[in-house]
């Protein structure tokens, strides 16, 4: 039995790596179904105004795209992100490609951020893959240390950086910047919080305690729109796309004047109180920021709509 020990011994370790291997597979085949979509704060934003948060720690809005892209040279798992602020789609403030792939060594997906060097020639490739054709790994550069690692924790994965070893030199300031990154991420949820201090432990953006990005994955919605003319006629739009974390659209009537008519989606849930939650369609008026009337479903309906007699707008749950 002696002799037998250390075989057995390495039988074992090598069963447990293999155990080890078949459920990082898993999670990984999870995570690839959970992540890529649209995530947005609105909600975040909404109620942080509402409760009257000091205007130091609230959270600025951030939308972020994760869209799966075809760059064989990169690897199975790739997505081009695009990210914008105050919602405001020509406010892009950050573009990369992700690349995602089991690290069996760390027992971990390992996340490889990938910034392109050249990012104008790619806005808005989430609409346009044909911009990305023929990018190489060799026309992006990827920061040392800077890979997020994901583990899965009951039903959500977390994320983290290595601490302290993503930093580069600022040209600015002359010091080393040191970046840190946490994250959490469920089947309908992301929240990002990342930060960077200087080489003296000067804060140099990230929330001031600590509180995340809260993001929520947004659904995408068909529209159609009509409006009212003055000669009593009606504009007739369809085929128009909304998302439910706060997405808004404007229909103009043709007409020598034109109005406008507005429209905005959000999927309510109260972060205190007894109200339900609740998908709610929003009707507006320029230079107006109350809106005109809304209408509300179960945030499980497929479609939801709202007629005012001057303007009407239905919205249909878009297929995936």
């Amino acid at each position: 039995m002696t002799r037998l020990a250390p075989f057995i011994l390495v039988f074992v370790a090598t069963r447990v790596c293999a155990d080890d291997a078949a459920i990082l597979d898993k999670d990984f085949r999870i995570m690839m179904q959970w992540f890529p979509g649209v995530y947005d704060n609105q909600e975040q934003v909404y109620f942080e105004a509402e409760q009257e948060v000091d205007e130091a720690l609230r959270h600025e809005r951030i939308h972020h795209v994760f869209a799966p892209v075809d760059l064989p040279a990169f690897g199975e798992q790739v997505f081009y992100v695009q990210q914008h602020l105050n919602d405001d789609p020509s406010d892009i403030y950050r573009q990369r490609i992700y690349v995602f792939r089991p690290d069996y060594e760390e027992n971990a997906v390992r996340l490889a951020i990938h910034i392109p060097h050249d990012v104008k020639s790619l806005v808005d490739a989430h609409l346009d893959p044909g911009k990305l054709s023929g990018l190489l790994p060799e026309q992006t550069r990827v920061l040392p240390g800077c890979d997020v690692f994901w583990r899965r924790e009951a039903s959500q994965f977390v994320g983290y950086m290595k601490p302290d070893a993503c930093s580069y030199m600022s040209s600015e300031s002359g010091k080393r910047i040191i970046f840190n990154d946490d994250l959490l991420l469920t089947e309908d949820a992301l929240w990002i919080s990342d930060r960077a201090h200087d080489e003296d432990g000067n804060r140099v953006f990230g929330h001031p305690t600590g509180v995340p990005h809260k993001n929520r994955k947004a659904r995408r919605f068909e529209c159609w729109m009509t409006a009212l003319q003055r000669d009593g006629e009606w504009t007739f739009r369809r085929g128009l796309e909304i998302y439910d974390q706060g997405g808004m659209m404007w229909l103009q009537t043709e007409e020598e004047a034109p109005q406008s008519v507005g429209i905005k989606m959000r999927n309510v849930r109260w972060p205190y109180g007894n109200n339900r939650p609740s998908i709610v369609l929003y009707a507006y008026r320029p230079g107006e920021d109350r809106a005109v009337s809304y209408a509300w479903a179960d945030p499980s309906a497929q479609r939801i709509g709202i007629n005012l007699r001057w303007m009407q707008a239905s919205c249909t749950l878009a297929p995936l």
